[in-house]
């Protein structure tokens, strides 16, 4: 009996698929494993068809077309991508403002992803219960400037956590960050009971160490789904043009078209208008080297 069903969990070739109220173990028909550019022919999130078997497990015989998609280029496999999660809504970029330290590239690297694969983005920056750096105020008056909701919150003692939630309800989201900056901790916080595995930080190198090592879809109290995913140290681009890299920052669009030279790289040309703007505060410093730091490691 074929039924369908969504895929809320992924670990290897293995894969749990929710259908009907019901959760069923299954495996990927074979023919599913050639799918061009990509390793996962299956990601969580995915809408598939499954065969049920006797004992109750499924084979997954076919995978919908996806909506939106999250993905990185694949380690070791030149022009080959890997899909972490498809047909969510948003990404929640999440930082910490201390252990690990906040890495404001990174947060720009994952909102250029999300635009990528269609999704919503939004920040989160953890852990003020540490401190609370100047940058801070920076980053909320950048982000809100080009419609990006930016939360600061503790998974810790909760603060900030109650409009986080509101913003969350009946959406399904994706939390992607650096290793260590409490996604498992925070996805704790907002589902009471569920108790994920979190890890320490290496106090040694104040890196995270890896807690979550698949990702899987978990239901919210208050409607939607929210998902962990493995902490990540580089946020790689497959399809980017670095010549267009401009494009992913809607702060520089009113600036593109004044600039002397035509394919101006904003970065030592004369009579750029994007390094005047930020010569005057009307892009921020920190989006503008984030740029330059993307842009140079093509």
């Amino acid at each position: 009996m074929a039924v369908e069903g969504t895929v809320i969990r992924g670990h290897g070739k293995s894969f749990i698929v929710r259908c009907q109220g019901q959760e069923f173990f299954c495996e990927i028909r074979g023919k599913l494993k050639f799918i061009a550019r990509s390793t996962t022919p299956v990601a969580v999130g995915d809408n598939v068809t499954i065969t049920l078997n006797a004992d109750g497990s499924g084979i997954i015989e076919t995978v919908a077309e996806r909506a939106t998609m999250f993905c990185r280029p694949a380690k070791g496999l030149i022009g080959r991508r890997q899909i972490l999660a498809a047909n969510l809504d948003q990404l929640a970029v999440v930082g910490s403002v201390a252990n690990p330290a906040l890495k404001v590239g990174l947060i720009d690297r994952f909102l250029i992803a999300a635009e990528m694969g269609r999704l919503k983005p939004i920040v989160i920056i953890n852990k003020i219960d540490l401190e609370r750096p100047a940058i801070l105020g920076e980053l909320e008056r950048g982000y809100t400037a080009i419609n990006i909701p930016i939360y600061f919150v503790s998974a810790k003692t909760g603060e900030g956590c109650d409009e986080l939630i509101k913003n969350l309800a009946d959406h399904k989201t994706l939390l992607g960050g650096h290793s260590g900056c409490g996604k498992s901790a925070l996805i704790n916080r907002l589902i009471p009971g569920l108790d994920i595995k979190t890890g320490e930080i290496s106090e040694a190198t104040e890196r995270g160490i890896h807690t979550t090592t698949h990702i899987e879809l978990f239901a919210l109290p208050q409607g939607g789904f929210v998902a962990d995913s493995p902490g990540l140290k580089v946020m790689g681009f497959m399809e980017i043009d670095k010549e267009r890299l401009d494009s992913y920052y809607p702060e520089m669009h009113p600036y593109l078209e004044k600039c002397r030279f035509a394919g101006c790289t904003h970065s030592h040309e004369p009579g750029c208008a994007v390094k005047e703007a930020v010569e005057k505060g009307e892009i921020p410093e920190f989006r503008y080297h984030s740029y330059l730091s993307i842009r140079q490691s093509y």
